[in-house]
């Protein structure tokens, strides 16, 4: 065997600085992602217009801004889009699901694309395929009457800078999806050379049957324009006629973009002053107990009360800059939902209500996979064949509903189908088989508590594997994605009606209420969501079930767990006929009871993670600087429940 050395590629240059790259790629971002959601749409309202203009416009911002850093072979596809697009916007075409389909296949090559400029390592992609595949013809249909129009010259002012080429090229395609423009100065060939000095002065020659108002709207939307001026001419443009120029001065933006990480450093920081406000706090209160009511003292204590007012204020804002629309990943899903419909020769309506709640960034980041695998996993396995559900008496035409909301401080986001439900023996029998729960188990389980079996690691009832899902690898990784965030999922399920996953999140990952308890003289935090309530416990109470102490609280078995045991830090304990401290804490629906020493009460901390120098504790996760400089450990309630329900045995062990 003859063994070649490998050829690395030298890597890819294009024309653009670092802070011009992030610009970049922040942008062709969201062009991308709105040209996916719009394609979807479309393919559902071929005939709506303004949808398809959107499209066209973001194709051509996109051609511009990759011709202005040199991405060739970017502009060479967005190049082929446009040109089809307008054949549609044109009426020389129509909108086909052939179309859609090459057009959304282009979309995701321009993604392996956008990722050259940030990697700097070429794609194996064949651009020239999928160009040519959007470039085939489709049914031609006839144009519309002729209408009467006017004509216009709008003079555009350009500001400078790199993306001035392509301001001017968004320029041009805003007012010509409002009408034909006739000619500008510079031409639009003249904008596209990558070597052209365009100037600071775009000129445009517009016919429309719009009024003037409408294009100067247009322009309004495109970023980072001067000043626009508009008058009308004559018909053979030789004269101007006898009207006033319209001045529409520019407003200044009212967003800018700003770097995730400065968002985060902010963040920090107002953390640390939530920790001085209640340090500050608690020292004035101490002094006045201390030497009394003094004038000075007063004084100090109202100081730091208002200091503790503008900090609150400070934090709800700083929190409020980090809140984005649930729509951000909502988005993304009509397409899955139609790839997986067409290639399974499925119909499937996908509502989407709610997605303009809002949510911390960090939450963001995190619920994108449990969702896709969710919605993956509805359209798969839960939603049947139109030729099934017409047996059963459905409509051929299932539904995945989508919702977000707010409940008090968290989201709540529900998936609900009409599909085939989930079939509790069939889970049970699987989860037999998988040595998840013996045979006796399962007979004594109710239908819900069965239902949750299917969260347990490589369980799936699928009859056949497929490549969207059921390959084992599932569910059990939603639930314990979401719990690392502090949430919760939940199943219901009607076989042969739907089944409904309601998944809740808190609204942020950095301040958090919490119940503090102390064990053998440490400070342990308890999220406030996860607590169920607190008890006193007489010896009397505590019975052995399956060799491990429990309690009957209202009818229903809570296993009792030493949270001082379950971390070493245990000292003493207490004597066999003292009554014990328990705070009853749950996950998704199953809970436990902690037995704590003592109870320090309720605060809001700033979660802060373990050092590396630390390592990370089952059980822990994070911890947070109290009032007066000592250092609480966050108890991850949904992993340490896992583990005492699963486990016979009251430590945890150190993964560090």
């Amino acid at each position: 065997m003859i063994v070649r050395p490998q050829m690395t590629s030298p890597p890819l240059e294009f024309d653009l600085s670092p802070d011009d790259q992030a610009l970049f790629l922040a942008e062709v971002d969201e062009l991308l992602q709105r040209v996916e959601e719009s394609l979807v749409d479309l393919e559902r309202s071929p005939d709506d217009q303004p949808l398809l203009d959107e499209i066209f416009r973001a194709a051509h911002t996109i051609k511009g801004s990759s011709a202005t850093i040199g991405h060739a072979r970017m502009a060479s596809l967005t190049h082929a889009m446009e040109t089809r697009l307008d054949d549609v916007r044109k009426r020389t075409a129509s909108v086909t699901p052939e179309l859609i389909e090459a057009l959304l296949r282009a979309l995701d090559v321009l993604k392996l694309l956008r990722d050259e400029v940030e990697t700097r390592v070429a794609a194996d992609v064949d651009v020239d395929a999928a160009a040519i595949a959007v470039e085939r013809r489709v049914a031609l249909r006839s144009l519309p009457p002729a209408t009467d129009e006017e004509t216009l010259r709008l003079t555009v002012t350009l500001e400078d800078g790199p993306w001035a080429a392509v301001r001017a090229l968004q320029a041009l395609l805003a007012l010509g999806e409002h009408g034909r423009v006739l000619s500008s100065e510079p031409s639009q060939a003249e904008i596209e050379r990558e070597d052209a000095t365009i100037g600071r002065q775009l000129t445009v020659l517009v016919s429309s049957e719009q009024p003037v108002a409408v294009l100067l709207e247009a322009l309004a939307a495109v970023p980072e324009l001067g000043a626009v001026t508009a008058e009308a001419v004559a018909r053979a443009e030789t004269a101007p006629a006898p009207s006033t120029p319209v001045a529409v001065p520019r407003a200044s933006s009212p967003t800018i973009r700003v770097d995730v990480a400065r968002l985060d450093a902010l963040l920090n920081l107002v953390g640390e002053l939530v920790i001085d406000r209640t340090r500050l706090v608690q020292l004035g209160t101490s002094l006045i107990d201390q030497f009394g009511d003094h004038r000075i003292l007063s004084d100090l204590q109202q100081t730091a009360l208002h200091i503790g007012r503008i900090t609150d204020e400070l934090q709800e804002q700083v929190m409020k800059s980090r809140m984005l629309p649930v729509e951000s990943v909502f988005n993304r899903l009509p397409r899955v939902v139609r790839d997986i419909a067409a290639k399974q020769g499925k119909q499937i309506e996908f509502i989407i209500e709610g997605k303009d709640t809002e949510v911390d960034r960090s939450v963001i980041e995190e619920i994108g996979d449990p969702l896709m695998h969710l919605i993956r996993n509805a359209a798969d396995h839960g939603i049947e064949k139109p030729a099934e559900r017409l047996a059963s008496g459905k409509p051929g035409a299932g539904y995945l509903r989508l919702t977000a909301s707010h409940t008090d401080s968290f989201i709540v986001i529900a998936l609900e189908d009409d599909g085939r439900g989930i079939a509790v023996d069939r889970v049970k029998r699987k989860a037999v088989e998988r040595g998840v729960v013996s045979q006796e188990q399962s007979e004594r389980m109710s239908d819900e508590e069965a239902m949750q079996l299917i969260f347990s690691p490589g369980l799936s009832t699928a009859e056949k594997l497929s490549d969207v899902s059921g390959r084992g690898v599932g569910l059990d990784v939603v639930r314990a994605n979401v719990e690392k965030i502090n949430g919760s999922v939940e199943v219901e399920s009607r076989q042969g009606a739907g089944t409904t996953f309601t998944i809740r999140l808190p609204l942020t990952l950095a301040i958090v209420q919490a119940l503090l308890v102390r064990v053998a003289g440490g400070i342990f935090a308890l999220p406030i969501h996860a607590v169920t309530e607190t008890l006193r416990i007489e010896p009397e109470q505590i019975q052995r079930v399956n060799q491990r102490e429990a309690v009957l609280l209202r009818d229903s078995v809570l296993p009792l767990v030493s949270l001082g045991h379950v971390f070493g830090v245990t000292e003493g304990g207490p004597r066999p006929n003292e009554s014990r401290l328990v705070v009853a804490v749950h996950a998704a629906n199953r809970q436990v009871g902690l037995i704590v020493d003592g109870l320090v009460g309720e605060q809001e901390i700033v979660i802060k993670p373990l050092s590396h120098l630390v390592g990370d504790f089952a059980g822990l996760s994070g911890a947070a600087i109290l009032g007066d400089g000592s250092v609480a450990l966050i108890v991850d309630v949904p992993a340490l429940i896992v583990q005492a329900i699963r486990d016979n045995t009251t430590r945890m062990s150190h993964a560090a």
